[in-house]
Order: structure tokens, then sequence, then C-alpha cells
């Protein structure tokens, strides 16, 4: 028994679908006549094939918003998770800045040592986030600047204003960010 070769229209899925069409339309009640069945058929084929994209596009689409669904749905579970880490990521650079510098006691005796005879602290504090704020009576300012400037554990403490009391100038004093 002779095969016909694999090629031919008749093995084809083409040729296939073709051939069903045509006897589907022959044993049909209202057969369109024979020159505009061959129209019918290229036509259900040429259908058949556009159908494969679009079917691929429809469902495409529909996987891409079942994934962004997945991903909404994951991003609010997760949320009170990443809040946390970023709460205590931005705890442990707080406390990291507050290790790397010099404890209250070390800051305040530099202070007092730093100071010129003749000035008197009015206020000092070290705020939430361990930055200090100090007010200082001085005669003169400027001095009271200079010696503040020239101990090293003071160098984060800048004026940040000034203004006068009755015998002597106040000098604002707040400690740079780190």
């Amino acid at each position: 028994m002779d095969a016909p070769p694999n090629d031919s229209p008749s093995h084809s899925l083409a040729g296939r679908i073709a051939a069903a069409a045509r006897a589907m339309l022959a044993h049909g009640e209202a057969a369109p006549p024979p020159g505009r069945r061959d129209w019918i058929v290229a036509g259900a084929l040429a259908a058949l094939i556009a159908a494969g994209p679009l079917v691929t596009i429809a469902g495409a689409k529909l996987m891409a918003g079942a994934a962004r669904a997945d991903a909404r749905r994951m991003t609010e579970a997760a949320a009170p998770r990443i809040a946390a880490r970023d709460a205590a990521a931005r705890d442990r650079r707080v406390l990291a800045a507050l290790v790397r510098r010099a404890g209250a006691g070390a800051t305040l005796e530099a202070l007092a040592k730093a100071l010129p005879p003749e000035a008197r602290v009015q206020f000092i504090a070290r705020g939430a986030d361990g930055r200090i704020e100090a007010d200082v009576a001085a005669p003169d300012p400027d001095a009271l600047r200079a010696a503040i400037r020239a101990e090293p554990l003071l160098a984060g403490l800048r004026d940040a204003g000034q203004r006068q009391a009755d015998t002597m100038m106040i000098v604002s004093l707040k400690e740079l960010a780190q």
C-alpha cells in the first residue's frame, strides 16, 4: 500500500479542515453554490488562523491581570513586615550614631573645660535624636565660639543664633546631624 506524501494538501491540517468543511457543506440542506463554497472554506480557515493569535493575546492579558492581582495581594500582605524592617534599620542607624559620638558626660565635661571663665551655661539638653542644644551666656560671643571650635569633642556644635541678655550675650548652640 502506497501512502501519499506527507506534504500533500489532504494530509496537512489546513487540507483536512478544508475537506471536513466541504463535506459538511455538501451534506447540508442549504449548501451554497460550488464556486462560493471554496470562498466560505477559505474564509473559515482564515478566521481560524487569525483567531489563534487573538486568543493568545486575550489569554495573556487575563494571565497578566491575575499576576498583577497576586503581586498586589503579596505586597499588601508584606507591607507590615517591610515597615517593621525599615523601622528596625532606621533604629539601627540612630543607635549606631549614638554609639559613635561621645557620651553626655564626656560632652558636658568638654564643654565645661572649653568655656571661657566668664561664660555660663544657661541651658543644655540632648534631644531624642541624640543631638545637643545649649544656650551659653558670655560677655564676648566670639571668644566663646573660638573656644568651642578648639575642642575636638565639640566639633559638631554650631552657632544657631544669639540674643542680648542684661549684661551678656546668650549664644545658642546646636549639634549638627551626623
